[in-house]
């Protein structure tokens, strides 16, 4: 029996973050035959994005952002949004697939040795034949305080909640809502 369900070819690159999309882009639009095969373990584009609090902007202006091919933000000193930074991802991804040249696996981790497991079904697994390169672009994660474990002891019996992590607010309906505390068991 082979351990794959479905084989696939190209270059693997494992990220589809900041770092993996602007390779990507690079890539593709420098090059006339090169096909990639994109695993990541998200539902959808642009690495920690996805995990940041709804209030955070970029620290830098738009323009000095993103990948080669597609502007990001209106110029000037635009501060894009978590939400217009994963918009924009996901047109650039839409950009890249368009090419014919880019398989993309999202909600998948790569295992080892060309393998690739979707997170959503166990029995879902793929091979890549990998023509010549395999490129992690995991290396630059960024760790969302929402998402990972503090870096520091927290004493026992000492409730620990991070930004954003206090208040869940609730519609009643009607114009009524609720305030409550948070469970991050």
């Amino acid at each position: 029996k082979q351990w794959y369900q479905r084989r696939v070819h190209g270059d693997l690159l494992v990220g589809a973050g900041a770092f993996g999309m602007a390779f990507l882009d690079e890539l593709i639009n420098n090059t006339k035959d090169t096909t990639v095969v994109i695993v990541d373990k998200r539902a959808k584009p642009g690495g920690h994005w996805n995990d940041a609090y709804p209030f955070v902007r970029l620290h830098q202006p738009a323009a000095t952002y993103g990948v080669n091919s597609r502007p990001l933000g209106q110029g000037g000193a635009d501060l894009a949004s978590k939400y217009q930074i994963l918009a924009y991802y996901e047109q650039v991804m839409g950009d890249l697939l368009a090419t014919g040249r880019v398989s993309y696996y999202p909600l998948c981790e790569y295992g080892e040795n060309g393998r690739i497991v979707s997170l959503m079904d166990s029995g879902l697994k793929y091979e890549v034949k990998v023509k010549k390169k395999i490129v992690n672009a995991t290396c630059l994660t960024t760790d969302v305080p929402a998402t990972t474990p503090p870096k520091y002891h927290v004493a026992d019996g000492v409730n620990l909640f991070p930004s954003m992590g206090l208040l869940i607010s609730k519609n009643l309906g009607k114009d009524m809502w609720s305030l409550e505390l948070a469970r991050l068991d």
